[in-house]
């Protein structure tokens, strides 16, 4: 697989039309999540899980999934939501931009995954939606990575190489700008 580095990547909007596939397994009812939930829960091989955004988190909280990294905005839908109440983490704040991933942003993600000891709670100042990408292309393999896709439900990556390859693929489609 290509490698790409963490950096500043702007999505252009002509190119956001790439990113609204879902890059997993979509779940569109409660009952199935559950299931999955019980899975994931069951199965002590994963190395890591990954929550993207609050609704998701949130979701895998209630059903006593503390996820390794959850990363948040504390905002749905536009609307200002509650920092999620998870005992035991370490809140890490960090900037990213709406169509941005950020250098900063996607090092903590790194940094994020080499800690074995505690849950982090990575809290974006900005919007978290694009850190799905670096998310999954920092995670060891057969991680889950969990985010929700709008109007469609909640998405499960198994991460492959094989969707390692598509995450580098759409990261290539953003513009990488320099941050001298």
């Amino acid at each position: 697989m290509n490698q790409v580095k963490p950096g500043y990547y702007f999505l252009p909007q002509n190119q956001r039309k790439y990113f609204k596939t879902p890059l997993g397994k979509v779940i569109t009812n409660k009952q199935d999540i559950i299931e999955i939930a019980n899975k994931i829960n069951q199965d002590n091989s994963i190395p890591k899980i990954i929550t993207v955004g609050d609704v998701t988190t949130q979701t895998f909280v209630e059903l006593s999934i503390i996820p390794d990294i959850a990363i948040i905005d504390e905002y749905v839908q536009r609307k200002r939501v509650p920092l999620l109440q998870i005992p035991d983490v370490i809140i890490v704040e960090i900037s990213n931009p709406a169509g941005y991933i950020t250098s900063e942003a996607w090092t903590e993600i790194i940094k994020s995954l080499k800690i074995e000891e505690n849950k982090i709670i990575i809290k974006i100042i900005g919007e978290e939606d694009l850190l799905v990408l670096p998310s999954i292309l920092e995670a060891p393999l057969d991680s889950k990575v969990l985010y929700g896709q709008p109007n469609e439900g909640l998405v499960v990556v198994s991460v492959t190489e094989e969707v390692k390859q598509s995450v580098y693929e759409l990261i290539r489609k953003m513009v990488k700008i320099n941050e001298d």
